[in-house]
């Protein structure tokens, strides 16, 4: 808030400077950018690291699939997988993109469309720890994330790959933002399901591949990434 006069004086000698020097025959509109003039670009390491984790996962299993399922992901990511493969996408609010090979369903996480153990490759990152908050508009549940989990798991498909990522650490709730999770908890609640891969992303934005469950315990919110196999035969 405190920067923003420095922002708009810095961006007006930027744009007098431009147009003393720019061809007179072309408009110059005034669009401004504020906050983008830094010493270093910045991502969000969770976004970016979960779609490289996911990705790998998915085209490196032994099995081939028809389709791979997504739930509520980010639709940037959404969008790559399908350039290699067919994506069916539930999501609760939809948007609007129209790819070839992507299949978009209005949908909601706790009344999935699918048959018990009919989907090989499924996705969900960055979804679970909201559900239930009303941040979107789904109703308030404190049971929410868990019954999400309940539905992820009846549509796993025996040998099928389940891939969810969601906030780790010391347990709490940042209303409406999300619950952040122990990660040992999570692995407890997939009984039946080995757990095939743990990877995650620190406090300081590092990914780790390959982790173990312990070294995210006491962390304020990593990013645990699980990928579950169904060996529940």
């Amino acid at each position: 808030f405190f920067s923003i006069p420095s922002e708009i004086c810095r961006y007006l000698q930027d744009w007098r400077a431009f147009c003393a020097s720019s061809d007179r025959q072309l408009k110059v509109k005034k669009l401004p950018i504020f906050f983008e003039n830094k010493t270093k670009s910045v991502f969000d390491p969770h976004y970016v690291m979960q779609a490289h984790w996911a990705t790998e996962r998915i085209f490196n299993r032994d099995g081939k699939t028809a389709f791979h399922l997504d739930i509520s992901s980010h639709i940037q990511f959404v969008a790559q997988v399908s350039a290699m493969l067919p994506v069916i996408q539930v999501e609760y609010r939809p948007p609007e993109i129209k790819i070839d090979n992507l299949k978009q369903i209005s949908g909601n996480i706790l009344f999935l469309p699918f048959a018990d153990r009919s989907v090989s490759s499924i996705t969900c990152l960055h979804v679970i720890e909201h559900i239930g908050l009303g941040r979107y508009g789904d109703p308030i549940d404190k049971e929410g994330c868990w019954q999400a989990l309940t539905e992820l798991k009846r549509i796993t498909a025996r040998g099928g790959s389940l891939m969810i990522s969601m906030p780790v650490g010391e347990k709490a709730v940042y209303f409406n933002a999300g619950y952040v999770f122990k990660a040992e908890e999570m692995v407890e609640y997939f009984s039946g399901f080995k757990l095939a891969d743990f990877s995650y992303v620190d406090d300081d934005g590092n990914y780790c591949k390959n982790g173990e469950i312990d070294e995210v315990i006491g962390m304020r919110y990593a990013l645990g990434l699980f990928h579950f196999i169904n060996v529940d035969y």
